[in-house]
């Protein structure tokens, strides 16, 4: 899957690529949080970012995310082109 615009990428476009890498990888994941709203409210309302359960340990999550060039900040996992955004 390509990368989406990073300029204009919504929580549903992030969402999409990130749990399309996961799945590629074996692990099944579940949008929640606000970006669930943001998805049904079709933008209306902007999380910030998505938070995705996974079946996966961290350390495994940790290394497809760094493979698609996000980074992690503590317990979180930055995208370097979407950080003015997903903040």
């Amino acid at each position: 899957m390509k990368a989406p615009n990073w300029a204009t990428c919504t929580e549903k476009e992030l969402w999409h690529y990130v749990a399309y890498h996961l799945s590629l990888a074996g692990v099944s994941s579940v949008l929640v949080g606000g970006a669930v709203v943001s998805v049904y409210s079709a933008g209306l309302y902007r999380s910030g970012d998505i938070d995705l359960v996974a079946d996966m340990s961290m350390r495994k999550i940790g290394l497809i995310l760094e493979a698609l060039d996000f980074r992690r900040v503590h317990r979180h996992f930055q995208h370097p082109r979407l950080f003015s955004y997903f903040c």
